[in-house]
């Protein structure tokens, strides 16, 4: 009788992604299928607990055993497109897992929610562009800008205007500012 003992505690090591070149797997699957008769364990125990193990391996290699890695990857990438750009996904089933929309196969840079990341960011843009430069912006046309104000104060200040509508543009000017 072989001398084969299998560990008890098998499931609470480590795991190591190990890489087959897949014209290797059929081989090492069948010297996986030595592990999988009785003679070559020590005992029935050993002999059960290897059993599963290794057909928990088979399965792995017929799988890739990639299959939870690309699954954490895939959310993972929707957690950062639902941040940064604002993408809503839902959860269509469970098992299989399917979510809509896909993830593309390629990188949209569009923005599809205001309150994302990129969202507010392309909306501080706009209002600076639109305030400071008073450039008409998809989300704020309100004209003129604090440029052109200053440039009109300056502008009757040489022309030796009234002050008081020179003061309450510097004072709409102060609260645009602050």
């Amino acid at each position: 009788m072989a001398s084969n003992t299998f560990p008890e505690d098998w499931r609470d090591q480590p795991c190591f992604l190990v890489t087959v070149p897949r014209p290797l797997a059929p081989y090492v699957g069948g010297l996986l299928k030595i592990a999988e008769n009785r003679g070559f364990w020590a005992s029935e125990e050993d002999y059960t607990r290897g059993y599963t193990a290794i057909i928990e391996l088979e399965e792995c290699l017929m799988t890739t055993c990639l299959d939870v890695l690309l699954q954490q990857n895939d959310a993972l990438y929707r957690l950062l497109n639902t941040a940064l750009l604002g993408v809503a996904y839902t959860t269509v089933s469970e098992d299989p897992l399917v979510v809509t929309p896909a993830i593309a196969p390629h990188v949209n840079l569009d923005i599809h929610d205001q309150d994302s990341l990129m969202g507010r960011v392309d909306r501080l843009t706009q209002l600076i562009d639109n305030r400071l430069a008073g450039t008409e912006t998809p989300l704020y046309d309100s004209l003129p800008g604090i440029k052109q104000q200053l440039e009109d104060i300056i502008a009757a200040l040489a022309e030796g205007t009234d002050l008081s509508g020179v003061l309450a543009d510097l004072e709409a000017i102060a609260l645009l500012l602050a």
